[in-house]
C-alpha cells in the first residue's frame, strides 16, 4: 500500500512538473553565426517551413563552426553545425531530423573549367569522379578530424587518395598543368589536395594554391582564367551563382560540375543528447513547443519597439543597415509617395498582399466594360497592359514569377505582411511584355515603354535584354526621356564585358537610361559571378544576389540576377523623385551616379547609395538654370475628341498658365506637374501649346500635327527576341 501511495505521489509530482513546463516552457536558445538571420537554411527557413521563429532565443557566434562549443559551454541548447563537422559524431551529440525538408542538399563536387575537361577528356573525368565517389559525409568528417588534430590538410587529402588507390604518378599525359585552387578554410584545402593526388595518379600534372579568399575568389578566378579546378559545394554554389540549375549557372563562367560526391557539407542542427531527451526533442518540428510562431514574435517585437517592420524584412540583406544600398536612413526622408514605377516584365500577381496596396490604377478606365474609355488605344487598361497578346483585353497574370519578384523589390508595401520594397509607397504600373517563359520581342517592349511614359510613369524598369539593337526600342526610350521618365535596365547575366560585347537596351547611350550590375550578400560589395559589367556601358551596381521578394503564388521567394539589381535602383530613383518631383530624367540619372559610393568594380560610378541620393535630390535645383522648353509628346483624335500629352523641361518658375489652341478653340490651363495630358472636344489638323508668364506673354511654345488614334498592341510580336 505504501509503495502504491509513493508511486502515486511521484506520478502526481511528475504531472505537476509537466504542467508547469507546459505553462512556462524552458528556454531553448539557438547558437549560430550572425548570418543565420538571413540564411535560408536557418532562421528564415524555420519561419518558412516550420512556422516558428527562434529570433528571440538567438545567440550570435563570431565563428561559424563554434555552435557545438556553445552547447558545451551552456550558452545554447540547439546549435547550427555543418554536416562535415566531426563533433557531430560524438556520442553525447544528436543531430535533429529535418522532418519537413527545410535544408537543401550541398554535395562536394569538383568544378572544372570546360576547356580543361575537353582537353583531358575521359581520363580527367574518371579520376575526379572516382575520387568523389569514395567520399561520404562520415569520411569527410574523419578527414576534418585529422586536420583538427594538427595534421596538414595537404597530407590528409593526398593520403586519402593514395589509400584508396587513386594516387601515385601514372603515365604522363601531354598538356599544361591543371591549376587547382582552394577556398581559405582547411576542409576545402584538404579536398583540393585529394583531387590533385587523384589527377596525378591519372598522369595529369597539377599545381595547387590558395584562391586568396572564399567563394567569390574562386568564382572570379575561374571567370578570369586564373584557375582550372576547385572543390565546390553544389547547393550553396548554385545559390551564389544565381541559377536554378547548377550546370547552366556554371556555364556562364566557363565551367562545369563533374559527378557529385555523396559527402555533404550542409547546415544541420544539433543538441546534447541528454538535453534533447529531457525536452522531448528529436526532430526540428519538436522545437515549435519552445519557439513561438513568426506572428507571435512579430507581436512581441512590436510591443517592445516603437516602430515595427515587415515579418520577413530581417531576411532582406539588401535593405539592412549594413548594406551598401544604405536604405534605412533614406526612408526617414522619402518612401516614394507620388511616384509611379512601370514594371515592364512578365506581369505581376496584382492581388499579392505585399503588392496590392501599391498597384497603379488608371482611373479614367472603367473596369471590364470592353471599351477604351480613356482613348489611349487600349481597352480596360485599369492596372496596366498585356503586350504578349493581340487580344483586346488585359491579362496581367504572371505565369513566370519574374515580374512579381521585380515589382516587390521596387515597392512591396510596408504593411507588416511580408517583405518591404525599396520605395514602399510608390505605385506599380504593370506592363506585361514577356510570356510565361520569360521571352518577348523588342517591338512589344518598345510599345510598353511608350505606354508607361504616356500614362505617367516617372521610372520605367526593364529587367530584360537581348543581343540585337532595335532602333524602335531606342526611339521609345528617347520618347520616354522627353516625357520625363528615367529608364532603369539590367546589365544582363552572361558574365561579360558589354563594352566589348553589347547587350540591349543596357548598352544604349541615352541620357535617361541607367544600367545596373548586380552585387552579392552580405554588404553587397562584390560583383555577382553572373553579372555583366562594363566601365562605360554599366553605370552603377546594386544588390542582386539572393534577393527575397514577392512570388507569383502569393508568397515570397529568393531570386538572383541583375534583374533584381535594376529594381533596387528603380526604387531609389522613386525615393529621389518623390522628394523633388521637378527633377528631369537626366537629373535623376546624374544624381544616382554622382552620389554612388566609389568602388573598384568594373562599372562607371560605383554602388548606388539611397541616402546620399535622396539627400542630394532634396536640395537639387538643376532645372532652375535651364530655360523652359515645351514639347508636345503626342496629339491624337478619336470620336471627335483630341488628346494632347505635353511635357515642360527646365525651369517652370516663370510659368503661370498654359494656353492650348485647337483649330478655332482656345483653352487656358493652370500650371501642373510635367508631363500632363489635356483632352478637348473637337478636331483640327494642328494643335498649339504655349506657356505664359505673369504678363500673359509666351515664354516657350510648341506645336504638332494631330493624328488618328493608333490602336494599341500593334507592335506585339515584332522586333528581335528579348528575355529576362
Amino acid at each position: 500500500m505504501r509503495r502504491t501511495i509513493t508511486c502515486l505521489a511521484v506520478l502526481m509530482a511528475l504531472a505537476v512538473a509537466g504542467t508547469a513546463r507546459a505553462q512556462v516552457p524552458p528556454r531553448v536558445r539557438l547558437a549560430a553565426a550572425a548570418d543565420c538571420a538571413r540564411n535560408v537554411n536557418c532562421i528564415p527557413g524555420f519561419k518558412r517551413v516550420y512556422a516558428m521563429d527562434p529570433t528571440p532565443q538567438f545567440v550570435s557566434l563570431k565563428v561559424a563552426d563554434a555552435g557545438l562549443q556553445a552547447l558545451d559551454d551552456g550558452r545554447a541548447e540547439v546549435a547550427l553545425a555543418f554536416s562535415s563537422n566531426p563533433q557531430l559524431s560524438r556520442p553525447d551529440i544528436v543531430e535533429l531530423a529535418d522532418d519537413r525538408h527545410m535544408i537543401s542538399a550541398d554535395h562536394v563536387v569538383p568544378v572544372v573549367r570546360s576547356s580543361v575537361v575537353r582537353r583531358y577528356g575521359r581520363r580527367l573525368r574518371r579520376a575526379l569522379d572516382d575520387a568523389s565517389k569514395l567520399l561520404s559525409t562520415l569520411e569527410l568528417r574523419g578527414l576534418n578530424q585529422e586536420v583538427f588534430d594538427g595534421r596538414l590538410p595537404e597530407a590528409v587529402g593526398g593520403e586519402f587518395a593514395d589509400t584508396n588507390g587513386l594516387g601515385g604518378t601514372g603515365r604522363r599525359v601531354a598538356g599544361p598543368a591543371v591549376r587547382i585552387a582552394y577556398q581559405d578554410f582547411d576542409e576545402n584545402k584538404t579536398l583540393a589536395y585529394m583531387y590533385a593526388e587523384a589527377l596525378r595518379g591519372a598522369g595529369i600534372r597539377v599545381t595547387v594554391r590558395s584562391a586568396g579568399g572564399l567563394r567569390p575568389a574562386v568564382v572570379n578566378g575561374m571567370r578570369n582564367g586564373r584557375i582550372d579546378l576547385w572543390p565546390g559545394y553544389s547547393g550553396s554554389l548554385r545559390g551564389y551563382l544565381g541559377g536554378g540549375d547548377l550546370g547552366r549557372a556554371l556555364a556562364r563562367i566557363g565551367a562545369q560540375a563533374l559527378a557529385f560526391s555523396p559527402a555533404q557539407d550542409r547546415n544541420g542542427f544539433a543538441m546534447r543528447r541528454d538535453v534533447a531527451k529531457t525536452l522531448g526533442v528529436s526532430k526540428l518540428s519538436d522545437l515549435r513547443r519552445y519557439w513561438g510562431t513568426p506572428a507571435q514574435t512579430a507581436r512581441a517585437s512590436a510591443a517592445q519597439a516603437p516602430a515595427s517592420s515587415d515579418p520577413r524584412q530581417s531576411e532582406q540583406w539588401a535593405v539592412g543597415p549594413d548594406s551598401m544600398l544604405n536604405l534605412p536612413a533614406a526612408w526617414a526622408l522619402s518612401r516614394g509617395r507620388g511616384v509611379t514605377v512601370a514594371i515592364v516584365d512578365t506581369g505581376a500577381k496584382i492581388d499579392h498582399p505585399d503588392l496590392a496596396p501599391n498597384i497603379w490604377t488608371n482611373f479614367d478606365e472603367i473596369p471590364g466594360n470592353g471599351i477604351d474609355d480613356d482613348h489611349n488605344g487600349y481597352i480596360d487598361d485599369v492596372h496596366g497592359i498585356d503586350l504578349t497578346s493581340r487580344t483586346s483585353g488585359q491579362d496581367l497574370t504572371d505565369g513566370n514569377g519574374h515580374g512579381t519578384h521585380v515589382a516587390g523589390i521596387v515597392a512591396a508595401a510596408a504593411n507588416g505582411k511580408g517583405v518591404v520594397g525599396v520605395a514602399p509607397q510608390a505605385k506599380l504600373m504593370i506592363v506585361k511584355v514577356l510570356d510565361s517563359g520569360g521571352a518577348g520581342t523588342t517591338g512589344a517592349i518598345a510599345e510598353g515603354v511608350r505606354y508607361a511614359a504616356a500614362n505617367g510613369a516617372r521610372i520605367i524598369n526593364l529587367s530584360l535584354g537581348g543581343d540585337r539593337l532595335d532602333t524602335s526600342l531606342q526611339s521609345a526610350i528617347q520618347e520616354a526621356g522627353a516625357a520625363g521618365a528615367l529608364v532603369v535596365t539590367s546589365a544582363g547575366n552572361s558574365d561579360r564585358d558589354i563594352d566589348q560585347q553589347p547587350s540591349y537596351p543596357a548598352s544604349l547611350a541615352e541620357p535617361n537610361l541607367i544600367t545596373v550590375a548586380s552585387t552579392d550578400p552580405e554588404a553587397g560589395r562584390n560583383l555577382s559571378g553572373f553579372s555583366n559589367f562594363g566601365r562605360l556601358d554599366v553605370q552603377v551596381a546594386a544588390p542582386g544576389g539572393q534577393i527575397l521578394s514577392t512570388a507569383k503564388d502569393g508568397g515570397w521567394v529568393l531570386m538572383s540576377g541583375t534583374s533584381m539589381a535594376a529594381p533596387a535602383v528603380s526604387g531609389v530613383a522613386a525615393l529621389a523623385a518623390s522628394v523633388n518631383p521637378r527633377l528631369t530624367a537626366p537629373d535623376l540619372r546624374a544624381l544616382l551616379m554622382q552620389n554612388a559610393t566609389r568602388s573598384g568594380l568594373p562599372v562607371t560610378a560605383g554602388y548606388v547609395d539611397a541616402l546620399q541620393t535622396v539627400v542630394a535630390a532634396s536640395s537639387a535645383s538643376y532645372d532652375t538654370t535651364q530655360p523652359p522648353r515645351l514639347k508636345i509628346l503626342s496629339a491624337t483624335v478619336k470620336n471627335g475628341r483630341t488628346q494632347v500629352q505635353a511635357a515642360v523641361l527646365g525651369s517652370t518658375t516663370s510659368i503661370r498658365r498654359y494656353r492650348l489652341t485647337l483649330g478655332g478653340r482656345t483653352a487656358d490651363l493652370a500650371p501642373r506637374p510635367s508631363p500632363f495630358t489635356v483632352k478637348l472636344a473637337g478636331t483640327s489638323k494642328r494643335v498649339k501649346l504655349a506657356a505664359l508668364n505673369r504678363a500673359g506673354r509666351p515664354v516657350t511654345a510648341a506645336q504638332s500635327t494631330v493624328a488618328g488614334l493608333r490602336k494599341g498592341k500593334g507592335d506585339v510580336g515584332r522586333g528581335s527576341p528579348v528575355g529576362t
